[in-house]
């Protein structure tokens, strides 16, 4: 058997686009040629390698679905070594209906502008497998994803996260036999850095300098404690916080999207707030953060930057840009604040199967226990 991937340079078949994109088939006498529905010129396509160039105009899009194919003649070479396949199966062995695909059905469960953890999760398992069938979706194959992002350096929470989300989007498909089942990260256990109330004190008064762009001392500081004072807050809402959004009144209101909870919070703007934000002069925003185009290479900077503040005010721990959140936690959880409280400032989901209370709290016993958390 001899199966290739390439251009049809026979005469019928050039367009304007170029020549058509094949899987030739060489088989028990008889040839085949199977257009995949791509089309490339001499220039766009690397004939050695049987790829597009990144000249191509659909470059991503064919490169991805190129190594689909190479997969697909792949397993189709080496199933011909265990069974004589017959040439009329090979065409049903390389196009498997787009709708037996887990990614795109997957993504078919949501709305267009859904970017929770389970489009992540999606997304993330799709850049490895690409366009995956079921029936090419086993635990190995799950055990292997997994075993690649840890060794890439992602964090055991946040494989482990993405290997629930997948396995719950695997049970809204109603398929059978959830390879997602059964798949185990060990996640280390760990202490969340704190602030102490004398680190915070010497955080608040240290005198450095900030400016109207992101990247200064002071503006990783105020950012930390912005987050403090505001509730406990995530890095990436600090980040997208807007007066014409966000602010009514003098609270703040946004979704905390965190995995699949998008927990509505209504914060007080307490005075201590207001001081920082005094400070700044980037309307609509809260702060500059915005002005950085990519957030992960941000929030790198805001880890190394904050090690070098933490050094000048004698934190006892590596404080880390989220400590602002575990700090507020943890001193609701010191004064006994009643937990459904703290938890309905920074944004915990709190309405379960078995939850007696379901109505949030006032807020002015809200803010009562939001005020007393950040009186230093």
């Amino acid at each position: 058997m001899v199966i290739s991937l390439k251009l049809d340079r026979r005469k019928n078949g050039l367009t304007t686009e170029g020549y058509p994109i094949i899987v030739y088939v060489s088989h028990q006498y008889k040839q085949m040629y199977i257009r995949l529905g791509y089309w490339s010129s001499d220039k766009n396509w690397n004939q050695s390698l049987a790829v597009p160039k990144k000249s191509h105009p659909k470059y991503y899009e064919l490169l991805d679905y190129v190594d689909l194919i190479k997969e697909r003649i792949s397993e189709i070479i080496k199933e011909n070594h265990r069974k004589a396949i017959l040439v009329s199966d090979i065409k049903d062995m390389l196009f498997k209906k787009k709708s037996s695909i887990f990614y795109i059905e997957g993504m078919m469960l949501y709305d267009e502008n859904y970017r929770g953890t389970d489009w992540s999760a999606l997304r993330s398992f799709n850049k490895m497998f690409p366009n995956r069938v079921y029936d090419d979706i086993d635990t190995k194959t799950v055990q292997k994803y997994a075993d690649n992002l840890l060794r890439r350096g992602n964090k055991a929470r946040g494989v482990d996260s993405y290997v629930r989300s997948l396995r719950a989007v695997w049970n809204r498909l109603d398929k059978p036999d959830n390879p997602f089942r059964g798949i185990r990260i060990e996640i280390p256990e760990k202490i969340n850095p704190i602030a102490t109330t004398e680190e915070l004190i010497r955080l608040r008064d240290l005198d450095l300098p900030y400016s109207d762009g992101y990247g200064s001392l002071g503006n990783f500081r105020d950012y930390f404690l912005l987050m403090f004072y505001l509730g406990g807050i995530d890095p990436e809402v600090i980040a997208k916080l807007r007066y014409d959004k966000h602010l009514i009144g003098n609270r703040i209101q946004f979704n905390r999207d965190k995995g699949k909870s998008k927990t509505f919070c209504n914060n007080i703007v307490p005075e201590q707030a207001w001081e920082i934000l005094r400070k700044y002069h980037c309307k609509p925003y809260f702060v500059p953060i915005h002005q950085a185009t990519q957030y992960k290479t941000l929030m790198g900077n805001f880890q190394k930057r904050f090690r070098l503040i933490c050094a000048r005010v004698g934190a006892e721990m590596h404080l880390i840009p989220k400590s602002g959140r575990y700090t507020f936690i943890d001193r609701a959880q010191q004064l006994l604040i009643d937990e459904r409280i703290a938890s309905q400032i920074v944004g915990h989901k709190r309405t379960t199967v078995t939850s007696l209370y379901s109505n949030d709290f006032p807020l002015e016993v809200q803010d009562k226990a939001h005020l007393s958390i950040i009186s230093l």
